[in-house]
């Protein structure tokens, strides 16, 4: 039985993730780690588990209790001072949701990696003991470009239309014009695959005024016909658990409340469109923490993560 601590413990995040292990078969979670709600019970704050458990957030959990730690802080840099001067005990397993150590796992030299199972399984399968979950942006158009990058095929201006749930902004507020913060990271990990790739991305990013789910439009110009993308995506994703190919544009009712991703195809004149959609905070955080947990310790990968849609 894998055993599993949580800091972080009253964030979104950590809430999605404690929905997903309090019924993994394999797993047992030993601490919620909250200072700041100390003694509260856990399904005070994650509405949605009472009578799932009884357990109550702790103030300073003991890292030799556990074997895998899931970092979800939200405060910049408050993971990386949390580990800072502790004695990680050697086989201890960590997946981070904070994102500061997402920049390390794009390193080569880091023991961090970068933990987008459609691109680094094999890493993760085989001895890794460090994950950094992308960020939700960075997933869902990442899923929609990579077979196209390890066909080195992304040669054009990639112009990114996206909706995303922000509770602090009016429905169709934009958000982000030209530029994302994701970009560099987004960018970054398409090199990794395609060398050459040079490419200015443009992001058009509002508000949607739902809670949950992420749709990302993208075109670029290409030159491949539509059968043979739909065959070169087919072969790309057959074998990874979560990310679909549709003959359809994906609504978000099909993809939230689970940990999948779909992506449609279209050609227009000599322009490929891409959609993609996901569950910002199942697929694009909590869903894809759990799946890097089950590869770290060799688990069938959709253990605990047989999700149903909500639409």
């Amino acid at each position: 039985m894998i055993r599993a601590g949580i800091t972080g413990g009253t964030a979104a995040a950590a809430g999605e993730i404690i929905k997903l292990l309090v019924n993994h078969p394999d797993v047992e979670i030993i601490w919620v780690e909250a200072p700041e709600a100390e003694g509260a019970f856990i399904h005070q704050i994650h509405k949605g588990l009472r009578g799932e458990t009884y357990m109550r957030f702790c103030s300073r959990g003991n890292l030799d209790d556990i074997n895998v730690l899931f970092l979800c802080q939200t405060t910049p840099q408050e993971a990386l001072r949390y580990l800072t001067g502790r004695q990680i005990p050697e086989n201890l397993r960590m997946i981070d949701l904070s994102g500061d150590f997402t920049q390390a796992s794009l390193s080569d030299e880091s023991p961090w990696v970068y933990a987008l199972p459609e691109l680094n399984r094999k890493p993760l399968v085989r001895g890794a003991t460090r994950a950094a979950v992308p960020g939700a942006m960075a997933t869902a158009v990442l899923l929609g470009l990579l077979p196209l990058a390890k066909h080195l095929m992304l040669n054009a201006d990639i112009h990114i239309s996206a909706v995303v749930p922000d509770a602090d902004a009016e429905p169709g507020e934009a958000l982000a014009l030209l530029e994302h913060e994701d970009n560099g990271e987004i960018t970054q990990t398409l090199k990794s695959i395609q060398n050459s790739f040079r490419s200015p991305m443009f992001y058009v990013v509002t508000a949607g005024g739902w809670t949950r789910g992420i749709s990302v439009v993208m075109y670029l110009r290409c030159n491949v016909t539509e059968a043979e993308l739909n065959n070169i995506y087919d072969t790309y994703y057959e074998d990874h658990s979560f990310t679909f190919l549709s003959d359809s544009v994906p609504n978000l009712s099909e993809v939230v409340g689970t940990g999948k991703c779909i992506i449609n195809l279209q050609k227009i004149g000599d322009r490929l469109v891409i959609t993609t959609a996901i569950d910002d905070v199942l697929k694009g955080s909590a869903a894809t923490a759990v799946h890097a947990m089950n590869l770290l310790f060799g688990l069938q990968e959709r253990v605990g993560l047989m999700l149903i849609a909500a639409g």
